[in-house]
């Protein structure tokens, strides 16, 4: 009777602490603390996977894994039966899965071909109409160059790899070879863009996935910068310009640039021997940025296009005027 009470003991302990580890817990380390060997601790863990509501599904149970030698732990929200999928909704889920397993984005095929079964399988009688409607549905081919620099992308930002990549920018015809640490792969409207930390700048810039000629993995390890926000960062720095956006180039002298430091507006940058720089800007009118360029005085101005120029005369005989 003791040695139920101690198991049992030891189970109410394994599911909050585990729970709270979203990275998982090595069963070595949860033996240790329990005072048990790895068999034993294996054995307990099978016993929690049949833990739930007498008359309830497997959907209802604790979701009890060991991967890699990691113990995880996913509660059940609710102890009730959950909500059943329509035929619709399981072809949507299907086809979100097979894009990903497709494009080749997230690097773990066999696991999202599990999830393809079990789906299928919760769906039980719909499954088939839900087949039926995903195979009916045409997708778009993917881009084989793409898809392959996004998993290679992918799984360097995981290891935080640096990666070398032949760089195409929207200033120049040549590509340029820089160093980037990957920080995370992001979608904005319908592209792929890697967030890194460039060596050559030597400040965070976006990378259009479909701009890189080359890529390829380094030897070199880095420690992404705490609090970092990968979604935070592609809210408010990543701006896609409309149909109606015009790209303005502006220059600034090596004073110019030393001012900006690094709070670069989002554009393409190249650095110029003399120290100087050119941006080049997307546009929805010309007010900011001939306010922008303003602030510099005489150490920046606009190189184009005319109707920018235009802008920015009209905007320092303003100025004039008020002064005068």
């Amino acid at each position: 009777m003791r040695d139920i009470g101690q198991k049992l003991r030891r189970l109410l302990f394994v599911v909050p602490y585990v729970a709270k580890h979203p990275d998982g817990v090595p069963v070595e380390e949860l033996a240790r603390r329990l005072g048990v060997d790895r068999d034993e601790m294996v054995a307990e863990l099978d016993l929690l996977t049949q833990v739930g509501p007498p008359d309830g599904d497997p959907g209802e149970y604790l979701l009890v894994s060991v991967e890699d030698g990691r113990v995880f732990v996913d509660l059940p929200h609710r102890l009730t039966r959950p909500l059943r999928l329509t035929p619709a909704e399981g072809c949507s889920l299907l086809l979100g899965i097979r894009a990903l397993r497709q494009r080749g984005v997230v690097p773990f095929d066999t696991s999202m071909a599990a999830a393809e079964k079990k789906l299928l399988g919760a769906l039980g009688r719909d499954a088939r109409e839900a087949e039926t409607l995903a195979t009916g549905t045409v997708v778009a081919e993917p881009d084989t160059v793409v898809s392959g620099h996004l998993r290679r992308l992918v799984t360097a930002a995981r290891r935080h790899a640096t990666v070398e990549i032949d760089y195409v920018s929207a200033s120049r015809h040549a590509a340029q070879k820089r160093q980037v640490d990957p920080y995370g792969i992001v979608h904005h409207a319908g592209e792929w863009y890697m967030v890194g930390h460039c060596h050559s700048r030597g400040d965070v810039r976006t990378f259009r996935i479909d701009r890189i000629a080359a890529l390829a993995e380094t030897s070199e390890r880095f420690s992404p910068p705490a609090g970092f926000d990968l979604e935070a960062y592609r809210r408010e720095r990543l701006y896609v310009p409309s149909a109606d956006a015009v790209t303005v180039r502006v220059h600034l002298d090596p004073l110019a640039v030393t001012r900006v430091g690094a709070t670069w507006p989002v554009g393409e940058v190249e650095v110029l021997d003399d120290g100087g720089a050119e941006i080049l800007i997307d546009c929805e009118g010309f007010e900011w940025v001939t306010g922008w360029v303003l602030g510099f005085g005489r150490h920046a101005w606009i190189v184009g296009p005319e109707d920018a120029r235009t802008a920015m005369r009209e905007r320092l005989a303003r100025v004039r005027a008020a002064l005068g």
